[in-house]
């Protein structure tokens, strides 16, 4: 006698097939490496800009990790603070993008290091598009930060530093939100920065940060202290005849008095 199976292959095939479009970005992800934490902190050198990242990562069943990339950066200096390094790293192309490839002596362990990228017109300063009256020397300075590598970063933050001698005018990206918040402005060294954190950034997505600069001419800052000099100078005038008084009035009394 010979019984039936309850499921066709056919049936199987069309059950397993969603549970594999679920697991296949995670099997993926384990293969190239885990990177747990990425954050960049920004600062001019010009108009160029000068990004310092620490990492933390996990490297594949190949001892590899594979960090972003910039477009127009490279990378200047690298220091690993634990894991052992296996020669340098190696620009490579990953699925048709650029990231670098670190090799470690150990397979699936924790590694964090830190890198120095030197990005060129990161801060190039161009003329703010506002609609309503504003101030003269208001400038925007636009930066977009793309996941090059492989592998989803489970933390993602970026500090935008604002250059000395400019005020921040605002933040147009993210745009602010009552609901939650989609950036932070704060001191740091000094600095007066914008921080954008994002969670979950996957492979290829962007994270874009604009701000507005407001750099005073100097020929406003003439005008203001020229304005205060006479206004000074008014008030003193107009108060003459009562200072007049005042004087005569103690050059006057009697040295009793005086004392």
């Amino acid at each position: 006698m010979m019984f039936k199976p309850l499921f066709s292959s056919r049936a199987v095939l069309t059950l397993l097939f969603p549970l594999a479009i679920v697991l296949s970005p995670t099997l993926a992800a384990k293969e190239f490496g885990d990177i747990q934490q990425y954050h960049e902190n920004i600062q001019p050198s010009g108009s160029e800009g000068i990004i310092n990242t620490s990492v933390t990562a996990t490297t594949n069943a190949e001892g590899v990790v594979y960090l972003p990339t910039y477009e127009k950066g490279e990378l200047a200096n690298y220091e690993v603070l634990s894991g052992t390094l296996i020669g340098m790293p190696e620009r490579v192309d990953i699925h048709g993008r650029e990231a670098y490839r670190y090799r470690f002596a150990s397979s699936d362990s924790p590694v964090t290091l830190q890198q120095t990228f030197q990005v060129k017109k990161l801060y190039k300063e161009k003329k703010a598009k506002l609609k309503y009256s504003h101030p003269a020397g208001v400038t925007r300075v636009s930066y977009t930060f793309t996941n090059t590598s492989p592998s989803t970063i489970d933390d993602f933050s970026t500090q935008l530093s604002v250059p000395k001698g400019t005020e921040l005018y605002g933040v147009v990206t993210p745009k602010w939100s009552k609901k939650k918040k989609t950036f932070t402005i704060s001191k740091l060294d000094d600095w007066k920065v914008v921080t954008v954190n994002r969670s979950a950034l996957a492979a290829g997505q962007d994270v874009e940060t604009k701000v507005r600069l407001y750099r005073p001419e100097p020929s406003i800052k003439w005008v203001l202290w020229t304005f205060v000099i006479l206004i000074s100078g008014a008030l003193l005038w107009k108060r003459r005849d009562v200072l007049v008084d005042e004087k005569e009035a103690v050059e006057s009394a009697p040295i009793e008095e005086q004392k």
